[in-house]
């Protein structure tokens, strides 16, 4: 039976501060390292370096080793902030669902202000590294991102199933982010084609787990597409449309000019075919396994993708 949220409620007094030191310095940093979502930030921090890379290269300037440790550092800093402050603002759903029902909050490890207090540290450091660090620019994009995903993406999971369309802008802006940090302008044409990339790459991923856990969505109250049209047509179809868009797309961020640039077009080509196919095979037989085959074919694209983007720019 999963607990009710009054049977796993999260302490709401604030602890001393001798007593957040001591947890400090025991057990708690796993905790607080958990609660940043250390994956998903190391992906952000693939598409920040590979963008960084493709402005510098494609503009033909040196970025500096203070820009690359500011833009890297200072992104993760606010990317992770917005995880944090996500599992803040969601803490009692999420104790409705046995996937995340073990994160620290649910379980009481840390309190909501203890993780409130480390979600601002976090952004306010992370945007100030950006903007000293970097520029200006990039830390505008890093806190726009910050905002649509913590403020606009996070409430909106509980009112309409659009949220997992807004929640592909955060989820791609980082990779604007790199782009301005490495000299790039806002409204380059090649920053928002490789933002389209990520953009177009988290509907198929999202749709896999959107209907891998549609019943414990649906328990903790999120309005999902799984939910709203529970046959998974719709949800295939939100796979599909994309994986097809990101055929094309892909060989254009690897801007074919010569045989071996053609040969690495086709090799994108072929890895947004593979998430394309596994979209169709969701479609035909809409179950558990091909969701699975759906969600990894995803997980190996976006960093397929990436190293074809630096191997493009770096090597020919």
């Amino acid at each position: 039976m999963n607990p009710t949220v009054a049977e796993t409620e999260i302490p709401t007094r604030t602890p001393p501060v001798g007593d957040m030191v001591m947890r400090w310095k025991s057990t708690a940093w796993r905790d607080y390292f958990a609660l940043s979502k250390p994956r998903i930030t190391l992906m952000i921090l693939l598409t920040v370096a590979v963008a960084m890379v493709f402005a510098s290269k494609f503009l033909s300037v040196t970025v500096s080793p203070v820009v690359w440790f500011s833009a890297l550092v200072g992104t993760s800093m606010v990317a992770a902030s917005a995880s944090v402050l996500n599992q803040w603002f969601e803490r009692d759903r999420d104790s409705m669902m046995p996937r995340t029902q073990r994160r620290p909050l649910p379980t009481g490890r840390l309190t909501a202000m203890e993780a409130s207090v480390f979600g601002w540290l976090l952004v306010i450091m992370g945007t100030l590294l950006l903007g000293f660090g970097s520029n200006w620019t990039a830390a505008s994009v890093g806190l726009t991102t910050w905002f649509v995903y913590c403020w606009v993406y996070t409430p909106m999971k509980t009112w309409s199933w659009w949220n997992t369309a807004v929640g592909t802008l955060p989820g791609a802006l980082p990779v604007m982010i790199g782009w301005t940090a490495a000299g790039g302008g806002l409204w380059d044409i090649n920053g928002w084609a490789l933002t389209a990339v990520v953009i177009l790459w988290q509907f198929p991923h999202f749709m896999a787990i959107a209907w891998l856990y549609r019943d414990q969505y649906t328990q903790a109250g999120f309005r999902m597409l799984t939910r709203e049209e529970p046959t998974g047509i719709a949800a295939a179809w939100h796979a599909i449309v994309p994986s097809v868009c990101l055929i094309p797309l892909s060989m254009a961020v690897l801007y074919p000019d010569s045989p071996a640039g053609w040969v690495i077009a086709f090799l994108g080509a072929l890895s947004a075919c593979s998430q394309l196919h596994c979209s169709i095979c969701f479609l035909l037989a809409r179950n558990n396994d091909t969701a699975r085959k759906l969600l990894r074919a995803s997980l190996v694209y976006l960093p397929a993708i990436m190293i074809l983007v630096v191997i493009r720019w770096v090597c020919l």
